[in-house]
């Protein structure tokens, strides 16, 4: 679905422009006074390392306040990337394979592949996607920065970055939050923050959150329940003002994740062929087929008849120490020191037929230490710089064992191989029939820089440069500890001895920035990106080569020209970005029917346009959103994926997976006073629409993947006291009921099952969430 289509559809946003939530900071933590004679206030961020008004930062930003964050009733970084235009984190078949795109580009989580989209939180680097899917705690911004943040951010922001900042310890008195919450799904939460004075110089601020919800879906092969999750979030923090010049920040935090899967279901429109369903009867008999068809008739009503024992365990700890000391020259030296912990456990069927075949189970084990050195000029003069090193150092594991399964032994499943079924029983371990192990030091070094030089009131001239040398160290063994598995060629054995690769990048920003009224910015950027090489840490079939397991660095360069302005007397801010970024050996995955394996494979353009909006005609009044258009080609993709059953393709002149044409957002506020009461009132209607886009997770164009155009619709009602002492809402959301899919991926022998028609295989389904609403209560003392 194009353009036309899809706005034709949601007219009413196309005609608004389709404001963006960047700029929605009203009240919030991050937020100063407005302006005397206009409505909006002052949005700060600290993209460039310091407290910057967003309107005076040359970047595409999108912006989010707490405010926005609690009114919307965010609980997840996967929430709030529906409000953002270019920015997508889908959901996978596992909860650690998330997927963080910015401007369609992205990387599967928790593999050797670094992120193209680093996530920063209170200015530590969280390197897997998988260790950021907790519940959002006591934030005072989120800010999405589109486009490579090479310079300041330094590796694996090719196609962008997250700067997460929470709330810091207050001087400004004792006090407490509560809320708590209840909804469908059996879902409950509650969340309490505490912030207390110590002394003239001591703070502490203190943060809890629980939440749990039975799960979306039925299994109907056993009749139980699943998907059911809950998550435990703990933050505190201690702030010392040590002297005059020192100031002393202690971070501590620790979460965790229990979930029970995803609803994953089979696209019954996509089997090619009646064979498919011939041969699982043959496999598994006709009720089990005609219950597995059954099921899959309507794929988004969350009622599965297959294996589904799937669950993911997920904990993370760190600490950190920020260190602020102002020197007598008016300069600041900052020292960031962190250390984390991240643990995670899935298992899930490997099939997902109406039997228990090739279950799976994954741990991942991921170590880090950081050390970042920075100096800040004082502001305010012709020329201010921040200059600094930093020091990262990772270790990752990742262990991986798949059994036959208690089912393995039907002689018919047995005989696929051509073996007898008790030859197969025989033939080795049902448990842990094959095993691939592996594991990854890392060590990064940087030095980096970024000046800006004012030489007139309505010129700046901003330059940046960092230097990053890195040595990552890998192992990986795959063991095969049953013939079967390499008799349905499904692993083969593989050692790769340890093996270096280093690698050493220069990344720049120059900008140019025109202020010809004080309300109106325009700029223009070039600036590039990073992401370093790594291994493939998957067994497949036939073993790789060594020089396979291996890819390069992913490298991107990015040209933007845009506008920053208030206009109407501040009660419109608009700002809009037109950009072209381009990747070189593109980092990306292929799949043979069994097997995933990353390589490097040419050239992807990514090109368009980001409005971020906001508008406040009335004091009651906020209208804000956002729209963003991505054209997205590849340059070069010679010997790419085939469809299934074909050969090999060449996809330049083809477009990235997960690259909609089209993503906007609409958020509706009315606040008003009750009359002659102490109370208010908010209304708030949000609208959220993705186009049309390819959501296979092999990059091969196949058009049985394609995710068509959906729109998702979310409503909050509530009533507070005018002193903000408590506020009682009902919200819901996807209130339409939508059925989508945030992920498609091949059947898994599909092939082999008969499934593999005229270049089509069925296809799996990764199914989003569907309608849920609630009430909370908030109160504050």
């Amino acid at each position: 679905m194009k353009y036309k289509t899809v706005l034709k559809s949601v007219g009413f946003i196309s005609a608004i422009a389709v404001m963006n939530p960047s700029a929605w900071a009203q009240n919030g933590p991050d937020a100063s006074a407005a302006e005397e004679g206009g409505r909006l206030d002052i949005i700060t961020v600290t993209a460039q390392k310091r407290e910057q008004d967003v309107q005076d930062v040359p970047l595409s930003i999108s912006a989010y306040s707490a405010d926005f964050i609690k009114e919307s009733g965010v609980q997840t970084l996967q929430d709030l990337a529906l409000y953002s235009p270019n920015f997508l984190l889908p959901s996978s078949s596992q909860l650690t394979n998330a997927r963080i795109q910015i401007r369609g580009v992205g990387s599967v989580g928790n593999a050797g592949i670094e992120p193209s989209v680093g996530v920063f939180i209170d200015d530590v680097y969280f390197p897997r996607p998988g260790s950021i899917l907790g519940n959002l705690l006591d934030v005072s911004a989120v800010e999405v920065l589109r486009g490579p943040q090479g310079t300041l951010f330094g590796r694996n922001t090719a196609a962008g970055a997250l700067n997460i900042r929470t709330n810091d310890p207050s001087f400004s008195g004792n006090s407490a939050a509560v809320t708590l919450g209840a909804g469908n799904f059996d879902a409950y939460n509650s969340n309490v923050v505490l912030n207390g004075v110590v002394s003239d110089s001591v703070a502490v601020r203190l943060a809890g959150q629980y939440s749990e919800r039975g799960g979306y879906g039925t299994n109907l092969l056993n009749g139980e329940e699943f998907g059911a999750r809950d998550d435990l979030v703990l933050r505190g923090k201690v702030l010392f003002n040590a002297t005059e010049q020192l100031t002393l920040k202690v971070s501590a935090d620790y979460s965790e994740i229990n979930f029970g899967g995803q609803t994953v279901e089979l696209l019954a429109d996509t089997i090619p062929s009646p064979a498919f369903g011939a041969t699982l009867g043959a496999l598994f008999g006709a009720e089990a087929r005609d219950g597995l068809l059954a099921a899959s008739a309507d794929p988004f009503d969350h009622e599965i008849y297959q294996d589904h024992r799937d669950f993911s365990d997920d904990s993370q700890w760190g600490l950190s120490v920020h260190a602020d000391y102002d020197l007598a020259s008016g300069h600041t030296l900052r020292s960031i020191t962190s250390g984390r912990e991240w643990e995670a456990t899935n298992f899930g069927s490997s099939l997902r037929f109406p039997a228990q075949l090739f279950p799976r189970a994954q741990e991942f084990e991921n170590s880090t230490f950081s050390q970042e050195l920075q100096l800040l000029s004082p502001t305010g003069g012709a020329f201010e710089y921040v200059v600094g090193a930093f020091y990262y150092d990772e270790s990752y594991e990742i262990s991986d064992s798949s059994d036959l399964g208690a089912q393995f032994c039907i002689p018919v499943v047995a005989g696929l191989a051509g073996i007898g079924a008790a030859q197969a029983c025989a033939a080795g371990q049902q448990v842990g029939a094959a095993e691939a192990d592996f594991s990854q030091d890392l060590q990064s070094y940087a030095l980096f820089g970024q000046g800006t030089w004012r030489p007139h009131e309505k010129l700046a001239f901003t330059g940046g440069l960092r230097w990053t040398d890195e040595e990552k160290d890998g192992e990986f063994t795959s063991t095969v500890n049953n013939p079967f598995v390499t008799a349905l060629s499904i692993r083969g054995a593989e050692v790769l001895p340890a093996t270096t690769i280093s690698e050493s990048q220069t990344t720049y920003f120059a900008n140019a920035s025109w202020f010809p009224t004080e309300d109106v910015m325009v700029f223009a950027t070039y600036s590039t990106g990073y992401k370093g090489g790594g291994f493939n840490t998957q067994g497949t079939f036939p073993a790789l080569a060594a020089d396979q397991r291996v890819f390069r660095a992913e490298t991107s360069d990015n040209i933007e020209i845009g506008i920053k302005s208030q206009l109407l007397n501040n009660t419109l801010q608009a700002n809009i970005t037109a950009y072209r970024m381009d990747l070189e050996d593109y980092q990306d995955r292929a799949f043979d029917g069994i097997s995933f394996i990353t390589r490097n494979v040419g050239e992807l353009r990514q090109q368009g346009v980001e409005a971020d909006l906001i508008l406040a005609p009335l004091d009651e009044l906020t209208v804000n959103g956002g729209l963003s258009f991505l054209d997205s080609e590849f340059l070069d993709y010679q010997n790419a994926s085939p469809l299934p059953g074909g050969p090999v393709q060449d996809l330049t002149g083809g477009e990235a997976h997960y690259s909609p044409d089209v993503q906007g957002s609409l958020v509706i506020d009315w606040t008003d006073q009750l009359a002659a009461t102490h109370l208010e009132y908010v209304i708030r209607g949000e609208a959220q629409i993705i186009a049309e886009q390819k959501h296979g997770a092999n990059t091969n164009n196949n058009p049985q993947s394609v995710q068509d155009a959906y729109s998702l619709f979310n409503a909050r009602v509530g009533i507070a006291a005018a002193d903000g002492d408590w506020r009682l809402t009902l919200w819901g959301r996807n209130l339409a009921d939508e059925g989508y899919c945030t992920a498609m991926f091949d059947q898994p022998f599909g092939g082999s099952l008969n499934g593999t028609v005229n270049l089509q295989t069925p296809q799996r389904c990764v199914v989003g969430a569907p309608r849920t609403y609630g009430v909370e209560l908030s109160l504050n003392f």
